[in-house]
């Protein structure tokens, strides 16, 4: 296996902010509204679709 030469984190991270299920729920739908694409969704989702009909036969 090859060695990862990943950084080495030295400062103490940060406490993590508690979420409640409202605050939560908030949040997803701010990034959804404010960072998700449409267009790429949908280019992306049409390319990915598979058109050819395939069948697993025993051997």
């Amino acid at each position: 296996m090859k060695k990862l030469n990943l950084p080495v984190i030295k400062e103490k991270l940060p406490d993590g902010k508690v979420l409640a299920m409202d605050e939560y729920l908030e949040f997803v739908l701010f990034n959804l509204k404010h960072n998700f694409d449409r267009k790429a969704y949908d280019k992306s989702k049409k390319l990915s679709n598979v058109d050819v009909s395939f069948v697993l036969k025993k051997k």
